[in-house]
């Protein structure tokens, strides 16, 4: 380019050379920074993505679990008992009743509550396995062949007849024992006075008092003197019912054998 002229008339030229061309080296350096940013956008994208569909997954495993969960804790709330499963539980009941007591006597309370008690609790689980005899043997009427009613019809009456038994000669001997009778009796009055207004005021307090202690003293002589045959007409029952469900599967097993409308196991 010409720049302008000196003092003494001289003009300088000064020559500019064209802008440096760059480099092959710098162009690859530039395109594999640009290439490396492209490739860890890339990255970061597919790790995101893969992020969120973890997520997805995991919250749908969770959502299945969960609901498992909630269908198995139904399922072991409630479960119907087949006959068999019955007819064994009512047979471990013969293992829980207590012998005889060396030491029952109607003297001593206590042990006559206790062995009363004991033998209460085998009663009360024997009932609610027979009730769950009838849902166990359902089955619509026209599903049934006439043996199969009959089969049915016998093992109803021998359950009602063990239980009428027990509860005719086992259960009314351990009530009058564990609930006697009783009555609200006052036991004493306790009076205050309010200083202010100089009113009286009663109180009183009841306690339970027996109606008949001599009765309740025969029932604990009663127990004590039959406690063996009243153990006996329990066990006896027992295996009655044990007996009675045996041959019901029997009879049904048979009868499915010949008729197909049969109800078996």
């Amino acid at each position: 380019r010409f720049l302008p002229a000196t003092a003494n008339g001289i003009i300088i030229i000064r020559h500019c050379g064209s802008r440096k061309k760059p480099r092959l080296q710098d162009v690859e350096h530039e395109n594999k920074k640009t290439g490396e940013k492209e490739s860890v956008k890339k990255d970061a994208t597919t790790t995101i993505t893969a992020a969120a569909s973890s997520k997805k997954k995991a919250s749908k495993s969770s959502k299945s679990s969960k609901s498992k969960d909630d269908n198995n804790s139904k399922n072991e709330k409630y479960k119907i008992m087949t006959l068999s499963e019955i007819r064994v539980s009512i047979s471990r009941l013969s293992d829980q009743v207590p012998p005889v007591p060396s030491n029952l006597s109607p003297d001593d309370p206590k042990s006559v509550t206790d062995y009363a008690t004991s033998l209460q609790t085998v009663i009360e689980q024997l009932n609610l396995l027979i009730c769950c005899v009838s849902p166990a043997t359902y089955k619509w009427g026209s599903d049934r062949s006439g043996a199969a009613d009959q089969n049915l019809a016998v093992l109803s009456s021998e359950l009602g007849n063990a239980q009428d038994q027990i509860a005719s000669t086992v259960t009314p001997r351990l009530t009058n024992v564990l609930a006697p009778v009783v009555d609200l009796v006052i036991s004493r009055v306790v009076t205050t006075k309010n200083e202010e207004t100089g009113e009286e005021i009663k109180t009183n307090e009841f306690t339970r008092e027996q109606v008949d202690p001599a009765f309740l003293k025969l029932c604990y002589c009663i127990l004590c003197r039959n406690a063996p045959l009243i153990r006996n007409v329990l066990m006896t029952n027992l295996a009655k019912i044990d007996t009675v469900i045996q041959d019901y599967l029997k009879a049904t097993k048979k009868d499915a054998s010949h008729d197909s409308r049969g109800f078996a196991y």
